[in-house]
């Protein structure tokens, strides 16, 4: 085998998986995220687009009356987290309040008392404005970060009002700046032996 079909062969292995789709989770489908902080729905992504899909309404109120979703996100070694797209903030049910707040933390847990809110403890958070849908707001959620590395990432999303809000965050995973380089290198280390 040529030092160029091993050179193709390893770029198509980094691209392939990052034209995959993956639906994590998906609250019409799969039934509520965690409404608990301290017990957290928990995902390992994968290289390519992780999608997790939250539905909240009147999160100022109790369980089961009212609902906030919490989730962690694991990101392993060798890959970073490059983008988080807000792909989609709408009502399923009609009404006119589809703003809904989105926070992340850093580490597997958010903090903060949500009845009490003290947003010391947060990376970032947004509102889910229509001018953010399409957008990467992954600087915004995590203090001006371009990416996130290996490690646990919690996030927390709610929407006080009356109409049931669907949130959809794209998280876009791509192999970690280290791990192409060492790629790089193995693929020295196989052309030199060729030679």
């Amino acid at each position: 085998m040529s030092v160029r079909t091993l050179g193709v062969a390893a770029a198509l292995a980094l691209v392939a998986p990052l034209a995959t789709a993956n639906v994590l989770h998906d609250d019409a489908v799969d039934g509520n995220l965690s409404n608990d902080p301290m017990n957290p729905d928990v995902f390992h992504l994968g290289l390519g687009v992780n999608t997790i899909i939250s539905e909240t309404v009147l999160s100022n109120l109790p369980p089961p009356e009212g609902d906030r979703d919490f989730f962690t996100v694991v990101v392993g070694a060798g890959m970073s987290i490059s983008q988080i797209i807000l792909a989609e903030s709408s009502l399923p049910n009609g009404g006119f309040d589809d703003i809904a707040f989105v926070a992340m933390q850093f580490g597997p847990l958010i903090t903060v008392d949500p009845d009490m809110p003290n947003p010391d403890p947060l990376a970032g958070w947004i509102l889910t404005t229509s001018d953010l849908v399409g957008t990467d707001v992954l600087s915004l959620l995590s203090d001006g970060m371009s990416s996130l590395g290996p490690g646990e990432y919690a996030f927390w999303v709610q929407q006080t009002g009356d109409d049931l809000t669907r949130v959809r965050l794209d998280f876009i995973v791509v192999p970690a700046p280290g791990a192409l380089v060492l790629l790089g290198l193995g693929g020295l280390a196989v052309s030199r032996r060729r030679r």
